[in-house]
């Protein structure tokens, strides 16, 4: 994480951006989102992309993912998700936060050493 900013940058992978450019594609598709809003939505969520930590999907990360599963009952997503946060960890010595509501992967996080919010 950038270490000039006050507030912690929230992070997401590659797979995600992508993602969520789909997911509003499909609803213009299926006349959800009329055509100007279509624009003015992908326009805000690139702007809010930019403050974004993106963790790339590099031979680390995945050999990361197939550890968790091996260790964690979870999805090869969630998994995903975990070792994508693992890679922006400031280190073990500082917990670092990570905000999950699905109970498994709340567990699996808090056993990577993860302060876990929001608290329960």
């Amino acid at each position: 994480m950038p270490s000039d900013t006050a507030i912690p940058l929230p992070a997401g992978q590659a797979l995600r951006k992508l993602g969520r450019d789909l997911a509003l594609a499909r609803r213009k598709r299926e006349g959800d989102l009329e055509p100007g809003d279509h624009v003015a939505a992908l326009a805000a969520l690139r702007a809010d992309l930019g403050r974004f930590d993106v963790v790339e999907l590099v031979p680390e990360v995945v050999a990361r993912v197939h550890h968790l599963l091996a260790r964690h009952v979870l999805g090869a997503g969630d998994a995903l998700q975990l070792a994508s946060a693992l890679a922006l960890r400031p280190g073990k010595e500082r917990a670092a936060e990570f905000v999950c509501w699905d109970d498994r992967l709340r567990a699996a996080a808090r056993a990577e050493g993860f302060v876990v919010l929001p608290p329960k």
